[in-house]
C-alpha cells in the first residue's frame, strides 16, 4: 500500500473538524463519511478551478459516481481536524477519476486515508458524452 501523498495538479484542500455525529460510540468516524468528505473536496476543487456543479450542470454536463474506493489507513476520530486533498488522477474519453488523500492535521498531517472516485460524463438523460474540452480546460 502506497503512503504517497502527492497529487496531480491542480489540487484542492478542504479542511474539516470531525463532529460527534460523524462518529460511532467509540469516537471513530463512521466509514461512509469518508466518501462524503471526498465529495466536499471534489466540490472545492471545482470551485477553485472557477466552476461549481451548478454551472457544469447548466451546460448540460453531469458527473455521476460510477465507482468509488477508499483505503482506511488509520481512523479519524471525534474533534480531530482533517484535511482532504483532491486532484484529477485520470482522464478518459467519457470519464475521469478524482483522487483523494485525507490527512490528520491534529497529528502532523499524518496520512490516514486514500481513495478515488470515477465519474461518468453524461447528459441530462444519462447518455454518455465525450468530456467537453471546455471542462478539461478548467483544470489546466
Amino acid at each position: 500500500m502506497s503512503r504517497d501523498t502527492t497529487l496531480p495538479q491542480p489540487e484542492a484542500l478542504w479542511s474539516h473538524r470531525v463532529y460527534y455525529g460523524e462518529t460511532d460510540a467509540m469516537g471513530v468516524v463512521y466509514y461512509a463519511n469518508y466518501l462524503h468528505w471526498f465529495e466536499q473536496a471534489r466540490n472545492q476543487l471545482l470551485l477553485d478551478c472557477g466552476s461549481g456543479y451548478s454551472r457544469i450542470e447548466a451546460e448540460g454536463l453531469y458527473l455521476p459516481v460510477s465507482e468509488a474506493h477508499c483505503t482506511y489507513i488509520e481512523p479519524a476520530r471525534f474533534d480531530q481536524v482533517i484535511a482532504v486533498r483532491c486532484g484529477i488522477g485520470e482522464w478518459k474519453r467519457a470519464s475521469m477519476c478524482f483522487v483523494y488523500r485525507i490527512l490528520n492535521r491534529s497529528n502532523s498531517d499524518r496520512l490516514i486515508t486514500t481513495g478515488w472516485t470515477r465519474h461518468a460524463c453524461v447528459d441530462a438523460d444519462g447518455r454518455m458524452l465525450r468530456i467537453p474540452e471546455w471542462f478539461r480546460q478548467l483544470f489546466c
